[in-house]
């Protein structure tokens, strides 16, 4: 197999460890971690509108108006990720107050008429997106900003399919003031809001607020408030902003530095990129852990402006440091369930606390036994995030969607990544009026081009690691079998799309080729092998040394298994002890015994009709999967690999056997309509005729909820640092194996279907990225790019290949066709060193301001 090439990937891993995690001498760790969030172009635009009080004619952050002139998008809108051409309801709020802040100063007419161009075209389609139902900051802030443009004499023109929406959202900002609401409490909830608030509003916060602790959190607010009272403490505030940020201001000042760090490790790890990280990663995490478990939590009411935030930093670092291995309370996140007033307030602001609840829903996956909070935080997030599902923009509900649909234990990673690399955007956290601690444009950028070439190059060594197992598999006979599933692709699919690093290649042939013997053989117990063919086979296989020289009484499919199997076990045992200096092909052999002894149980009970109690099926059952028979050869080629005695009894290790549970568990929902038919035992019929009373679906769901507590136990095992000794890397494997049964047997029985996978297996492994190149950072078109140039195969588009998936009987190579006379090519970055980034025009040039240290004099 050819060597793949590593440089460009190692190019880029290189440059992101000097770019985002290696910290000048001459800044400080808080300049580090500043400089990696995306600027709010609509709080950058309310300091932009700030005057300065000795020369009122002139800005008081001219940077900040300039960054104004600069970032506007080629399609005429502020306010979108700056990675992404996608324009949203925060589009329209802050090309509004772009446009406002740049009349004030009477500068960027063209930028002006763009941008009122922007809104006329396409706030119509925008709006029409929330089928009638907006957030409550959007019907507070778009009113406000629109009367301030009239107040600065711009007539904000819109479509006339657009009116009547408009109408209705200046009918909801006035029903939400009519609302019978007072006091300090309710009050100080719209402080983050007040400079879209109406006059008699203000005044009452700003006589209210004396230390303007939650305003001041907020620049757009802060600015406002300036304008309005002069006051210092304000101006010092604006002031360090900027210094520490730059022109472009974030969405809220002064930032969580801990939810920065997570956010970056959450980008990094959804990518598919933490494998290059991990030292990093694991740095961060501890500066995390230490500040997450030494914080015993603010005292949070629904008066606290930051309550979204908080809870987003909360659960997302509660998962993140849980998948790693540290040991944290649910209740670290989980506090407000505790306070029934902060529930109500959720309920009724749901729009705001979108992003939180995303997370609390995620942070909840790994739910441990008996954590009965993480599963009312989960219903909770569940009933807030349905509602979002038709009232939110496209992005954010096809995420949510997502997220609700597919359990997280049946996602591939591999394909996971896929999504998070496609999409223009994510989910990041929400301060009501804008997405704050999102990445920035150049880090953000940095990372998707890592991003993808990381995927390509997978996608490239799938590409041979298949076509080598498709080779073997045709070598050893077994493509010939007749009775036999062909499920190579399926396999290699399942293995790669889970154990996806490419220096685990040697692990992931040894996966795929014991998947296919697996199949193979447990197709040739149950339906091919005579009982006395099958006796023969198992005793060949206890006396295997013998029998690999001899090879006594074995014929015909008999014999073309055997030879498969002493091929693995021989390539396994090479390998370990070449690495080792130990042999243990003896062990291999044993465990592959046990499990055919265990077919051949089951052979005996169909030859004899007889039906098995439970407590006697699961006896057998449990081993007769194979999960450990799979997966416990592969691990011995890991470092580091588990102890040899891990192979002569599984069961008795607590995790392996949690995984051999499991698996039967998911096997036998998928599967009982198949296996009813063929008169095979299985859980699910026998729990029905020892319960007759129950019927299927009452059956299955005990059953499901077995498998559930049994699926929290073995999540402790793999994630919890000290519960199990087995190396790191062999826990992954057994949990990256679940989660690739649970895959198949989701919600139907994928693996025997003969067409619901070829998407999937496509995208993991042939179809190129669909990325938008032009949203790729050209400042990054230095580190070069490399277009894989793909002689595409396509699962499924071919005849022979339909009409062997209908036989059922021909070898993968076989149904995998190049098409004929077409080349594909890859080019992940076509077009990006001939990019050239768009010049705002901008009519004035302002010199660097330095910070203002004067007094205000009314």
């Amino acid at each position: 197999m050819e060597l793949p090439d590593y440089s460009l990937v190692k190019n880029l891993v290189m440059k992101v460890k000097k770019e985002m995690f290696s910290s000048s001498s001459s800044s400080s760790e808080h300049d580090d971690v500043y400089r990696l969030v995306s600027p709010s172009a609509y709080d950058t635009a309310w300091l932009a509108m700030v005057p300065n009080p000795e020369k009122p004619d002139r800005p008081l952050f001219r940077g900040c108006l300039q960054w104004v002139l600069r970032n506007q998008k080629p399609g005429g809108f502020w306010g979108s990720s700056e990675s992404t051409s996608i324009s949203t309801l925060y589009s329209l709020t802050s090309t509004l107050a772009c446009i406002v802040a740049l009349t004030t100063w009477s500068v960027g007419h063209t930028a002006i008429q763009k941008g009122l161009g922007f809104i006329h075209a396409n706030a119509e389609e925008i709006l029409k997106e929330q089928n009638g139902c907006f957030p409550e900051w959007f019907v507070l802030l778009l009113p406000a900003i629109v009367d301030l443009a009239k107040t600065k004499g711009l007539h904000v023109h819109f479509s006339n399919g657009s009116k009547a929406l408009i109408q209705q959202i200046f009918h909801e900002r006035q029903q939400l003031f009519q609302i019978n609401r007072s006091g300090q409490e309710y009050y100080e909830t719209l402080m983050p809001y007040l400079e879209a608030l109406p006059e008699s509003y203000n005044e009452i916060l700003l006589q209210q607020s004396e230390d303007y602790g939650i305003l001041i959190q907020f620049p757009s607010a802060t600015a406002y408030a300036f304008m309005k009272t002069g006051n210092k403490n304000l101006l010092v505030n604006l002031n360090s902003v900027v210094q520490r940020c730059g022109y472009g201001v974030p969405a809220i000042y002064p930032m969580d530095e801990d939810l920065v760090k997570i956010c970056l490790i959450n980008r990094i790890e959804t990518l598919g990129l933490a494998e290059y990280f991990m030292e990093e990663i694991t740095i961060l995490l501890d500066q995390v852990f230490r500040s997450y478990v030494n914080n015993e939590g603010t005292e949070m009411t629904v008066k606290h402006g930051l309550l979204p935030l908080e809870l987003y930093r909360d659960s997302l670092a509660f998962r993140l440091l849980r998948l790693h291995g540290y040991t944290v309370s649910p209740w670290k996140f989980c506090w407000f369930l505790q306070d029934e007033d902060i529930l109500v307030h959720i309920e009724e602001h749901h729009e705001t606390f979108l992003s939180a609840m995303y997370n609390v829903f995620r942070a909840s996956d790994l739910t441990f036994a008996g954590e009965s909070q993480l599963e009312d935080a989960r219903l909770f997030s569940t009933r807030i995030l349905e509602k979002e599902t038709t009232n939110s923009e496209k992005l954010l509900v096809d995420q949510i969607k997502h997220e609700l649909s597919h359990p997280w234990l049946a996602r591939l990673d591999h394909l996971e990544h896929r999504k998070c690399i496609e999409r223009e955007d994510a989910i990041h956290p929400w301060t009501g009026k804008a997405f704050s601690y999102r990445l920035s444009f150049s880090s953000d950028a940095l990372l998707q081009q890592l991003a993808i070439e990381n995927y390509s190059l997978r996608q490239s060594i799938f590409r041979d690691e298949l076509t080598e197992l498709e080779r073997w598999s045709k070598d050893m006979g077994l493509c010939d079998m007749g009775f036999a599933r062909q499920k190579t692709a399926h396999c290699y699919f399942a293995v790669a799309s889970t154990v996806s690093p490419p220096s685990l290649s040697d692990v992931r042939l040894a996966l795929v080729k014991s998947a296919i013997l697996v199949t193979v053989a447990d197709d040739f117990f149950d339906a091919e092998g005579s009982l006395s063919d099958l006796k023969s086979f198992t005793n060949a296989v206890k006396r295997y040394k013998q029998e690999q020289r001899q090879q006594i009484g074995l014929n015909g499919h008999s014999k073309t298994i055997f030879k498969a199997l002493k091929d693995l076990l021989d390539d396994i045992s090479m390998q370990f002890f070449n690495k080792y200096g130990y042999d243990v092909n003896i062990y291999l052999q044993d465990l592959w015994h046990q499990t055919f002894v265990k077919w051949l149980k089951e052979a005996e009970w169909s030859s004899t009709g007889h039906t098995p109690s439970i407590a006697e099926y699961l006896q057998v059952a449990t081993s007769s999967i194979a999960a450990q028979t799979i997966i416990l050869p592969a691990a011995l080629l890991l470092s580091p690999q588990p102890g040899i005695d891990i192979l002569k009894c599984p069961q008795n290790e607590p995790l392996t056997n949690l995984l051999m549970v499991s698996t039967r568990f998911l096997n036998d929902i998928g599967t009982y309509k198949r296996e009813q038919e063929e008169g095979k035992p299985n859980l699910v019929l026998l729990h029905m005729k020892e319960n007759p009373d129950l019927g299927v679906e009452e059956s299955i769901e005990v059953i499901q909820k077995i498998l559930d507590e049994k699926k929290k136990q073995f999540l402790e095992q793999v994630l919890v640092n000290g519960v199990n000794d087995m190396p790191e890397a062999c826990k992954l494997l057994h949990f990256q194996c679940l989660k690739a049964f649970q895959m198949f047997y989701n919600s139907t029985n994928a693996f025997d279907s003969q067409t619901e996978l070829l998407a999937d297996i496509n995208k993991a492994i042939y179809f190129p990225l669909k990325v938008d190149h032009r949203s790729l950072a050209s400042s990054h078109s230095q580190v070069g790019t490399k277009s894989l140039q793909i002689q595409q195969r396509v699962i499924g588009t071919s005849s022979t290949f339909l009409k062997s998936i209908t036989e059922n009987r021909t070898c993968t190579t076989g149904a995998i066709k190049f098409l004929q006379g077409k080349k594909f090519s890859a080019k992940p970055y076509a077009g990006i060193l001939s990019l050239k980034m768009r010049k705002s025009i901008t009519p004035t040039t302002f010199p660097k301001p330095k910070a203002c240290t004067y007094s205000w004099h009314k």
